[in-house]
């Protein structure tokens, strides 16, 4: 994070707050409420936390219109206090390391390829045969694009990004370092005692506002396309399969793996190491709890968790049961016991 100069009103004023107390304040930096110093501004979105707002050093706080604190220092009240919060870390965050507008000497490009005068083509970049990169489009160094394939208005891929043949990115895309779009999916017939693969003709196309982070795979299609929604996250370290598709705003968080032409609603949320077989549907907004295996299609709206998964209710009775087994099969052994003394012939 860039150290800048501000003051407490100068805070309030970027994030739309009101200040109480001393808003003439000298601060530098954002800190965490267990360690941030004076200079600093911190921040505690309920009560729970802003009860900790006491033995903080910090020298001020942000904190919601409508709470009650006694806090011992400057306060900025806002509407939402991680919107104030991510407006400030935007504010405070140094410039993006970036490619300069135009094409470096050690780019390697094809005649036929179409790139816009305000794109930026970093070192070591290669691109393929009628590819094409929209205006304000940044490679970083080190991408490579296949053949045919288009990277949208202001898209940003980060060093060592891959984009295979025909894959199309839309506008504002951004993916981290070493994620690879367009890569053959994971599909092979057995026979005469050998895996054969088969070959995926198929493309990737990832709409608007998609982010994806470093070390990510989105597959091409065996045929028609691998689609991500518009506005959806990925996280890195996630795999998504051949055929896939995901609808608008969706959340999918690292390690985990959608199978081949599984389908996702719009606004789903996958959580951390959650596996999703194949050839089935997530409805709009379903959310998988970190560690679920779904192995069945999911109605709209539902939580769930465990493995296999089901609802998150029944999930969380079902684990909370595991924790008394021990103890129940060492009753059930001495009800068996009992009953099998009662059972047995009486000595005569």
């Amino acid at each position: 994070m860039e150290r800048k100069n501000l003051t407490v009103q100068d805070i309030a004023r970027l994030v739309g707050g009101k200040v109480e107390g001393d808003g003439s304040a000298a601060i530098s930096g954002l800190g965490a409420l267990d360690s941030a110093g004076a200079g600093e501004v911190t921040f505690a979105a309920d009560a729970r936390r802003a009860a900790r707002l006491a033995d903080c050093r910090a020298s001020a706080a942000i904190v919601p219109d409508d709470l009650a604190t006694t806090a011992p220092m400057a306060l900025i009240r806002v509407a939402n206090v991680q919107v104030a919060v991510a407006a400030l870390l935007a504010a405070l965050a140094a410039p993006e390391d970036r490619p300069a507008a135009g094409i470096a000497p050690s780019a390697v490009i094809d005649p036929s390829a179409e790139v816009a005068p305000t794109a930026a083509v970093g070192p070591g970049v290669c691109i393929g045969a009628r590819a094409r990169v929209e205006a304000g489009a940044v490679l970083c160094a080190n991408v490579s694009l296949g053949s045919d394939t288009v990277v949208g208005e202001g898209s940003f891929l980060a060093p060592g990004v891959v984009i295979h043949a025909r894959c199309r990115l839309g506008k504002n895309v951004r993916i981290g370092p070493n994620s690879v779009i367009g890569w053959d999916g994971f599909g092979y017939y057995f026979a005469d005692g050998v895996h054969h693969k088969i070959q995926h003709i198929g493309n990737v196309i990832i709409e608007d506002d998609v982010e994806i982070g470093a070390c990510a795979c989105v597959d091409r299609a065996k045929f028609g396309s691998t689609r991500i929604g518009a506005g959806t996250k990925i996280d890195n370290l996630v795999q998504i399969a051949h055929n896939v598709q995901t609808g608008q705003a969706c959340i999918v968080a690292a390690l985990a793996g959608v199978a081949g032409s599984a389908r996702l609603g719009n606004g789903v949320v996958v959580m951390g190491h959650v596996g999703i077989r194949d050839n089935i549907s997530l409805g709009d907004g379903v959310q998988c709890a970190a560690c679920s295996a779904v192995a069945g299609d999911v109605p709209a709206g539902q939580i769930i968790a465990g493995a296999p998964a089901r609802p998150a209710g029944e999930a969380m009775r079902i684990m909370q049961a595991w924790g008394k087994l021990p103890e129940l099969l060492k009753r059930v052994r001495e009800l068996e016991s009992r009953l099998n003394t009662l059972e047995s012939p009486k000595d005569h």
